[in-house]
């Protein structure tokens, strides 16, 4: 269980794969959630599954984002949002794909930090997850830009901390490796299918309800404990090594 200080969430990605875990673990333990994404009839449907506050919302817009919590309170804030984009090479990237990444993965996270900070230092308590990836520590194939994101995601959340010093917010991050969500599907043209076939099926991938495990136990420790980041991989996934290429 976590703790009573602990009463209200905000879940962006709420819809999502992990996101809807999430939302599932935390109403179960009796917190008041309010999940957002711009994904309706999925938010519709774990609405009417879990009893959660379920709303369309584009984290990237600034002003609806500050209107959405004008009059709300969040002890806890998990920035899960994210975009992936299209599978390119970092010289490859358009203009177009590049600042979707931004305004959701950095800009989207950003918006929501501002939104629901002032409040928790008002009242001297909350906890912040922001998730980053694997892919942000890493490089990697594939998605560069995306990784790229994901890398100011983790340097976000370390200079946050560094902000709240003296506070008694908490500030955690998360790095999940590969996750059977489903979110891959955007790197292929969003062909969910051929996306499982490709990314999920002969593999031992981490599932979503891993991750928000994940989440619970962060949120779940003592007060005066700050799990600031956990890396968590399959376990039959790996990232390292040396590359020399021979003609």
């Amino acid at each position: 269980m976590l703790g009573t200080e602990l009463e209200s969430a905000l879940i962006t990605g709420g819809s999502g794969g992990i996101g809807s875990e999430i939302v599932r673990l935390l109403t179960r333990d009796g917190i008041a959630v309010a999940a957002v994404s711009p994904e309706t009839e999925r938010l519709a449907a774990l609405a009417e599954e879990t009893g959660a506050e379920c709303l369309e919302l584009d984290i990237a817009d600034h002003d609806a984002v500050n209107s959405f919590c004008a009059d709300r309170e969040f002890d806890i804030l998990i920035n899960c949002a994210a975009v992936l984009g299209t599978m390119t090479k970092l010289h490859e990237t358009t203009p177009e794909q590049a600042e979707m990444l931004v305004r959701v993965n950095l800009l989207g996270t950003l918006n929501c930090l501002r939104a629901v900070t002032p409040g928790m230092l008002a009242r001297n308590r909350g906890h912040i997850v922001n998730f980053g990836s694997t892919a942000g520590s890493y490089p990697i194939t594939g998605e560069p830009f995306y990784a790229a994101t994901k890398a100011g995601v983790e340097m976000l959340t370390k200079n946050m901390r560094l902000d709240l010093f003296g506070s008694d917010i908490r500030i955690s991050e998360i790095l999940p490796g590969r996750v059977a969500s489903g979110m891959h599907a955007e790197m292929i043209g969003g062909n969910r299918k051929e996306a499982w076939a490709r990314f999920y099926d002969g593999f031992d991938c981490l599932e979503p309800v891993d991750v928000a495990q994940i989440v619970h136990y962060i949120l779940s420790a003592p007060a005066h404990v700050d799990i600031t980041q956990i890396e968590i991989m399959p376990t039959r996934q790996v990232f390292g090594g040396s590359m020399f290429h021979q003609d």
